[in-house]
């Protein structure tokens, strides 16, 4: 019965690839359709847009929650075609296994490519069982070079709001990133007690480049209950403008709920939406009280792509955003990723997968 329940699992996921495959044609397949296979669930290439000037990279990753396995062969038979073995542990005890594989396909001609990925799965006690999948990409004319990406960074990252006391002031904390190197920010201001305004302008000179921005509104005392907040963030771009609107609940109880119990796998840190993303996946960290934290993420391989927040959090839920971009502003390769909150007395770890490039 388990080896009929494999093989329709395997046979679905085949479908599902061919659909995919087929509803694209002719266009490439790309990497990012997730997951890849059951039990390979990531593809990406490096460089992001293969080209005719480098070696073409594919690696290969996979997570799986509540499961043990570990790759035991993998190989690479030519440039269009790879195979892993992966085995089922079932002695294992880890809630989170995980694993990544490299293969360089060489330099590439420039047009459409396909590579072939197959997996052997074997599991005690039963035959093995094979997944397969052909995915096409496509390289580049490298003799030019590409366009530097753009430098995106989120205007607004963090909206602390302590929870208070009736008859306490509340106070909204926001910070971001400015919108420009040379920014001019002013007409900061509350309307009653139920939205914040500030207003970026773009300025062609400056002695102040810091590109971080905090601000701090009083909003004022309240009765018990929760009110709504909407905060609006206008730039004026030398020929444009744009009015950033978000909202937020401000929390005014007689006696604050008891903390949740100390759970690893979920306290502090809240699953991000979307999962999976292209462009950008907000989360939140939510502290029982205010304490220097590291909030950053990093790939499959343990290497930190961006650091998020380093410091001081007040109490209670920070809003924050990752744009899929590493510390230097240039977009990271589509794959596998994991945020990690870093307390005084734990780490805590949420999945996210970043969808590549089309």
């Amino acid at each position: 019965m388990h080896t009929l329940a494999h093989t329709r699992r395997a046979l679905a996921a085949l479908a599902l690839g061919s659909s995919l495959l087929a509803g694209m044609s002719p266009r490439p397949a790309q990497a990012w359709n997730y997951p890849l296979l059951p039990h390979v669930q990531g593809l990406a290439f490096f460089p992001e847009t293969p080209n005719t000037e480098s070696q073409t990279r594919a690696l290969l990753s996979a997570y799986y929650l509540n499961e043990c396995w570990q790759v035991v062969d993998s190989a690479l038979t030519d440039s269009a075609h790879v195979r892993v073995t992966v085995r089922r542990n079932p002695s294992c005890t880890d809630s989170v296994t995980s694993w990544t594989r490299m293969f360089n396909l060489g330099v590439l001609d420039a047009g459409i490519h396909d590579l072939t990925v197959h997996c052997t799965v074997q599991e005690p006690g039963q035959p093995d069982a094979e997944e397969e999948i052909t995915v096409p990409f496509q390289v580049v004319d490298g003799s030019a070079p590409p366009p530097p990406p753009p430098y995106v960074l989120p205007l607004l990252e963090i909206v602390a709001i302590p929870e208070v006391a009736p008859g306490n002031p509340v106070t909204v904390n926001l910070s971001g990133f400015k919108p420009f190197e040379c920014t001019l920010i002013h007409d900061e201001h509350t309307q009653g007690q139920e939205a914040v305004y500030a207003t970026f302008d773009y300025l062609s000179t400056c002695t102040d480049t810091t590109i971080r921005w905090h601000r701090s509104f009083d909003m004022g005392r309240f009765t018990e209950g929760d009110y709504p907040l909407t905060i609006h963030l206008l730039v004026n771009y030398p020929d444009s403008s744009h009015d950033f609107q978000s909202s937020s609940v401000m929390r005014v109880h007689a006696t604050a709920p008891p903390p949740p119990p100390v759970d690893s796998s979920t306290a502090g840190l809240s699953s991000s939406h979307p999962n999976p993303f292209h462009d950008q996946s907000s989360f939140s960290v939510s502290l029982d009280q205010a304490q220097p934290v590291d909030v950053a993420v990093f790939d499959v391989l343990g290497r930190r792509v961006v650091t998020i927040h380093h410091g001081v959090l007040p109490q209670g839920t920070s809003q924050m955003a990752w744009n899929g971009r590493r510390q230097d502003g240039s977009r990271a390769p589509g794959g596998i990723y994991f945020y990690r909150l870093t307390l005084q007395d734990r780490v805590v770890h949420r999945q996210v997968v970043l969808l590549g490039t089309p």
